[in-house]
């Protein structure tokens, strides 16, 4: 696929994202692949009409690709516990992820695997950020730029070479941030030209990594719109931001949990509990009830 070239500019995709913070009128929250509870998987459509209903600004999602090129919501090495398979669903043609279906909870196994397309249809003004597909870039941004979505995309991703190199070649600037652990890393990101940049995801796992420190955090506040820490409890229990985590939140208090997040100076949350998240901002005055 090639996407016919894009007329949008910088300065007008930055104040979509400008306007997205003026409505939530404090931080962001992003909803960790939907919301996931009952009878809904993580990286579905439903998730991700839920996680808008639960009151979040931004849908994270992973992609994959089929054999014939065919773009999933989906993360890959977790095939064994959605479908019972270890079939890794990128060596499949489309054909055939079509026939999986999720074994989940309440789901009785007639919930398909969704492509991009169909969330990009269901949810034409929802803001979606996109995590794991800077392995099929340029090729994905073309599929976004056709669908006229890059007025409500955030594109994250390491900061490897490679896909900064086909993200700042390619004719439609999409909104970038980088998941980054060091001022040095966030620095050679910013040396790339072409990128738009908007900001980044930093990751601390000990006080003693740099942005440990809301000075580090609120520096890079003060110069990008887009800070992000991460509330999350990955499976494979990494700490992402000093075990101030959803964890915390629920068992030991809000405060607990994601009040050093909101303290840390970052101007978005990713988190897996986008309505109980949204009541501790409300109630603290960072967010309204609305």
């Amino acid at each position: 696929m090639t996407a016919a070239p894009s007329t949008l500019t910088a300065e007008e995709l930055r104040a979509e994202l400008a306007n997205l913070f003026d409505r939530a009128g404090g931080p962001l929250i992003i909803t960790h692949r939907g919301t996931t509870l009952g009878s809904f998987p993580d990286n579905t459509v439903r998730a991700a009409i839920a996680a808008q209903r639960s009151g979040t600004d931004v849908v994270e999602v992973d992609v994959i690709r089929s054999l014939d090129g065919v773009y999933y919501l989906f993360h890959n090495g977790y095939e064994e516990k959605h479908f019972l398979s270890g079939t890794d669903l990128r060596t499949l043609a489309s054909a055939e992820i079509d026939e999986r279906s999720f074994q989940w909870q309440g789901e009785r196994g007639t919930l398909r695997p969704a492509r991009l397309t169909d969330l990009l249809e269901a949810l034409p003004d929802t803001w979606l950020n996109i995590d794991r597909s800077w392995f099929y870039w340029p090729e994905l941004l073309d599929l976004l730029t056709e669908h006229g979505a890059a007025r409500r995309v955030l594109l994250k991703s390491p900061p490897e070479a490679a896909a900064l190199a086909a993200l700042a070649a390619h004719d439609t600037p999409f909104l970038y941030y980088p998941i980054v652990t060091t001022p040095e890393q966030f620095a050679e990101v910013r040396r790339v030209e072409g990128v738009n940049l908007v900001g980044a995801e930093v990751l601390a796992s000990t006080p003693a990594d740099p942005y440990a420190e809301p000075a580090a955090v609120a520096a890079l506040a003060e110069e990008f719109p887009l800070v992000q820490v991460n509330a999350l409890n990955l499976e494979n229990g990494a700490r992402l931001y000093l075990g101030h985590d959803d964890e915390a939140a629920i068992l030991d208090g809000p405060d607990a949990g994601w009040g050093p997040l909101v303290r840390s100076g970052a101007t978005a949350i990713q988190t897996d509990w986008p309505h109980l998240l949204r009541d501790y901002l409300v109630q603290q005055g960072l967010r309204t009830a609305g």
